[in-house]
């Protein structure tokens, strides 16, 4: 029990029950002194001490049932305080916590409050006034209530600001301990005895909420001040209360002006009076400050305030003419009608059995119906129709607009799709209806593949320039060291064959960056204006060699072709690839033509991701009758690294149609492939025709140029070719080993001794086979892995007859260093070497600098012979 009747508090009751018993015990201590000191009274100390204990008993008792209340008491209200939702806090005179609930234990973390509150305190004069009033309160034991706003959080995520509000109270309390032999309380036994007692409620949502129907009260009057037609109030004697801009504006006053007015001043003597009923509405003339009458559309209604019937009214004035009003119309009408019929979005209305309830022109061009047509399924195949089905279901299903593509055999369109429902019309039919908004998205779709291909072409191009530089330099020393076993290992030596091997395959490298390149449209081309039959003959010898006994070559060729604009070396590729392709998909047995023809293309045409313009085309056919390319892989077959000739050894890099690709479309041309699976694959190449032949060349042969976006030069190379079967080459095993064959039997001589050659490179594989190949012809060879390290050594020794430089070196560049060295010794000859090109090179050197220029990767012979050459002249 907390309480007893008479409604005293269980702690007071069991401090006086704990005094009853001490003067009771007191007595009993007595009375047994007595009884044990004074034998001459003893019945009368038996009967006191008799009398005393059963007294003590019943004091006891008594006080362990009021204990049991006062504990029971403490722990209700412990209870209470704990499970409050609001923070309490009970504090003792030197600020810390004696009790305290958990939501206040979260939020304080063991700080006094005043600290808490003084450090979290926000900016702002009321909050720093309501803290003050806070510290007065504790510092002169007295109570207090105030509202803080604290900063609690730093770029939070809260709706209003970064603010929180709380209101916070406190009280002192005083548990006085009474001890009987104490007199009054001093002031040091009162404060030692004295709590705090807080209560912190966080009223932030409140004070939204507040800030929030303060706002939208103020946004409610601003709208209906502002509001483009007339409000107004009044009571049932017409007074005015209240009216808006707009219904001042109208009569010509201000609303100050028409309250406390009657709403008779302002009606004509023609018009009728709105009466007291709970709905009214009807014409209304009023008459304005002026004298001008006007007639409105009025609509009042009554509502009660403070027990008092209010109207309240909406007037609409400015009407419009019977004949403004059919002008509107009209000229509503017109802007539908030239919205639906020459909108360039397809328009359809339908049913759920497909039947066309309307159609403006663009959606019968995409459609490909007419009026006749009423049915738009006898227009789609099987599978259209189930797309186009399953997107009318979900409409109904979800109540919400449907986005669907529809593949047709000519177009793709997207359909946006709603059910409709009536909101005027009635109609108890129980058909779903839809309108169909359809766009045809045929050529973004093309142009979007043209760019997915685009950025993959890119990203193979960037590839293979970001690692062209080192890939080169390790084909330099794999060539190089290759050439320098050679010359140890001749053609009768069991490790010839080998060598010969490892240097093919160096070859067959250098030859796969090319092909990247290709791929990638940013190989550089020598166009020329060429005779396709005669290209064609030129190429027929290699063809057959290369498809062999087993396979038929045909040439048919059409008659007055013209010329096409190509590089000669990289079109005998594309038809090399292309045959070597239809010779592995014939199984080595079968029969390829090659056959050519005109043809005039008088709009744009489309397939795969690719469109042709407009224009004259010479197109070269190439069909075999091997195996076919499945459907499911044929729009893959141009993917760089694609193969289908998969754990098959020396099967290819799988970038020969990739690099057919990318030169095809470098040469301004498209190429596209048809075939069925078991019949055949033809390979149709469109070039752009030209009908002039080719000029003087020596005259106007230009360096080819390849361009960014802004049309800046990147790339500018000159490029040779050389026609298979030269007589001055060696061939041996099908690999050119001219280059390997030593062009200079011994080093150059300087002031009679061997000339010195400062070789800077910092690729150490590279200098080590370079140096090392130099030395063996008797140079007088210093090698450097910088720039920098090469001019302090022609500090300290620059008596040397050539510079040898890579152009990428760490640091400085070798064209930077080109620069100084000529500078301060002019006769010395230079050589630069670089896996770009040599224009590249004569741009970053120094116009009025001479230097020679050697390609990586360089074979040995190619080494020794540059430098052989250099010095000689020099």
């Amino acid at each position: 029990m907390l309480c007893n009747s008479n409604n005293n508090r269980p702690d007071k009751d069991l401090e006086k029950a704990l005094i009853k018993l001490a003067f009771s015990l007191i007595i009993l201590t007595l009375s047994l002194m007595w009884f044990f000191l004074d034998k001459n009274h003893y019945v009368y100390s038996t009967l006191l001490t008799s009398v005393a204990t059963i007294y003590c008993l019943i004091t006891t008792i008594k006080t362990l049932s009021a204990g049991e209340a006062a504990i029971s008491y403490g722990g209700f209200a412990n209870e209470i305080i704990k499970n409050d939702f609001k923070m309490r806090r009970i504090e003792n005179a030197n600020f810390e916590p004696i009790i305290e609930n958990a939501p206040a234990k979260e939020f304080l973390k063991n700080n006094n409050v005043l600290e808490f509150l003084e450090k979290y305190i926000s900016q702002g004069s009321s909050a720093k006034q309501a803290f003050y009033r806070l510290q007065t309160a504790v510092k002169n034991l007295s109570s207090e209530k105030v509202t803080l706003s604290l900063l609690l959080k730093q770029n939070s995520n809260l709706i209003f600001n970064d603010l929180e509000y709380f209101e916070i109270s406190v009280r002192p309390i005083y548990l006085k301990k009474p001890n009987i032999f104490d007199g009054a309380f001093s002031i040091k036994r009162i404060k030692k005895e004295t709590y705090f007692y807080w209560t912190i409620n966080n009223i932030t949502a409140k004070q939204n909420m507040d800030y929030v129907f303060k706002e939208e009260s103020t946004s409610l009057h601003n709208f209906l001040d502002y509001l483009p037609v007339g409000l107004y109030s009044i009571d049932t004697d017409y007074t005015i209360n209240y009216v808006n801009y707009n219904m001042a504006d109208f009569l010509k006053l201000k609303p100050h002006q028409l309250i406390g007015t009657s709403l008779r001043n302002f009606l004509s003597s023609d018009s009728v009076l709105p009466t007291n009923k709970d709905t009214w509405s009807g014409e209304l003339i009023f008459t304005d400050h002026q004298g001008k009458t006007s007639e409105t559309l009025t609509f009042q209604t009554s509502y009660r305030e403070k027990e008092k019937i209010m109207h309240r009214g909406v007037v609409v004035h400015q009407l419009p003419t019977q004949e403004e009003l059919q002008q509107q119309v009209s000229q509503s009408l017109d802007d539908i009608n030239w919205f639906y019929n020459h909108s360039p979005i397809g328009i359809l209305f339908i049913n759920n059995l497909g039947i066309i309830k309307k159609a403006n022109p663009k959606a019968c061009e995409l459609f490909n119906i007419n009026n006749d047509s009423l049915d738009i399924y006898n227009k789609l195949s099987k599978e259209e129709i189930s797309v186009l089905q399953t997107a009318l279901n979900k409409a109904v299903s979800s109540k919400k607009s449907v986005t669907t593509e529809l593949k047709t055999s000519d177009k793709t369109l997207n359909l946006y799709i709603n059910e409709l429902h009536n909101l005027y019309q009635n109609n108890e039919s129980q058909e779903n209806k839809f309108i169909i908004y359809a766009i045809d998205v045929t050529r973004q779709k093309s142009l979007e593949a043209q760019f997915t291909q685009a950025q993959k072409m890119q990203a193979v191009g960037q590839l293979a320039g970001g690692v062209a530089h080192d890939f080169n330099n390790l084909l330099t020393a794999m060539i190089g060291f290759t050439d320098l076993l050679l010359q140890r290992h001749g053609v009768g030596d069991p490790s010839f064959a080998d060598l010969i091997q490892i240097k093919q395959n160096a070859h067959r490298a250098t030859s796969l960056v090319r092909q990247l390149l290709a791929f990638s449209r940013k190989q550089p081309l020598l166009p020329k204006l060429i005779d396709v039959t005669d290209a064609f003959a030129d190429l027929s010898q290699m063809l057959k060699r290369i498809l062999g006994e087993k396979i038929n070559l045909s040439l048919k060729h059409g008659s007055d072709l013209g010329y096409i604009k190509v590089d000669p070396t990289q079109f005998s590729q594309v038809i090399i690839n292309l045959a070597v392709n239809a010779k592995d998909a014939m199984s080595g047995m079968g029969n390829l033509t090659i056959s050519t023809s005109t043809y005039k293309l008088a709009e744009a045409y489309s397939f795969g991701d690719d469109t042709i313009p407009p224009g004259d085309f010479v197109v070269i056919d190439v069909e075999d009758n091997g195996c076919g390319i499945p459907e499911n892989i044929i729009e893959r077959i141009f993917d760089p690294f694609f193969s289908t000739k998969e754990n098959i050894v020396g099967s290819g890099t799988g970038l020969g149609l990739a690099m057919v690709y990318g030169i095809v479309r470098q040469t301004e041309g498209f190429i596209k492939v048809s075939s069925e699976v078991g019949k055949g694959t033809i390979f149709s190449i469109y070039l752009p025709r030209f009908e002039t032949g080719p000029e003087d060349e020596k005259n106007n042969i230009t360096s080819p140029v390849v361009t960014d976006k802004q049309g800046h030069t990147i790339l500018k190379v000159e490029e040779t070719f050389s026609p298979p079967g030269n007589l001055n080459q060696k061939i041996i095993m099908g690999l050119n080993i001219s280059n390997t064959i030593d062009r200079s039997s011994s080093a150059v001589e300087k002031n009679s001794r061997p000339a010195r050659i400062l070789f800077v490179e910092d690729e150490d594989s590279v200098r080590s086979f370079a140096v090392r190949a130099l030395k063996k012809k008797g140079y007088d060879v210093i090698d450097s892995d910088s720039a920098e390290n090469a001019l302090e050594i022609m500090e300290k020794d620059n008596d040397f007859d050539l510079l040898l430089t890579d152009m990428v070196l760490p640091g400085m560049s070798g064209a930077q260093l080109t620069n100084i060295v000529k500078e301060k010794h002019p006769d010395i000859a230079v050589i630069l070497a670089s896996g770009y090109s040599e224009d590249i090179a004569r741009k970053e050197v120094d116009n009025t600098h001479e230097f020679e220029f050697i390609t990586k990767p360089y074979s040995l012979g190619d080494l020794t012979a540059k430098v052989y050459s250099v010095l000689n002249k020099s």
